[in-house]
């Protein structure tokens, strides 16, 4: 089999990118992309792990899921963020799209800073967890 950890180090890379532009978004008051780059920082970094562990293809969108199937790998250490990526989850498609949250709000309108550091909170947490 190819060695997958030079993909999983790309991915990883981006993810990392990924959060620094949460953390612009942040000071910017761009409170709605903070969360969705967030949300990609976290997803991403589960794929590289995931590809470094000898997945080829990773066509899960749900940070629960991929935190589940990380501890299906034997590495407890994702358990506990389980329900924290799930709350990343929310962010995939409402914090981008109006037709995702109820009429007449939109994502540049309906998230704070409450929100936006909770989420990059979050995809740091996850980051941190990701080694390989």
């Amino acid at each position: 089999m190819k060695d997958s950890k030079p993909q999983a180090l790309r991915w990883l890379r981006q993810a990392e990118y990924d959060l620094k532009e949460a953390e612009k978004c942040l000071v910017n008051e761009s409170f709605s992309y903070a969360c969705f780059f967030s949300e990609q920082a976290a997803q991403k970094s589960l794929k590289g792990y995931l590809i470094s562990k000898g997945w080829r293809f990773v066509n899960i969108h749900s940070i629960g899921e991929l935190l589940k199937e990380a501890v299906k790998l034997e590495n407890n250490e994702f358990q506990p963020l389980i329900v924290l990526g799930q709350k990343l989850d929310r962010y995939y498609l409402a914090s981008r799209y109006p037709d995702a949250l109820p009429d007449p709000a939109i994502p540049a309108e309906s998230y704070g800073p409450d929100e936006g550091r909770e989420a990059v909170e979050i995809a740091q947490k996850i980051l941190s967890a990701v080694k390989f």
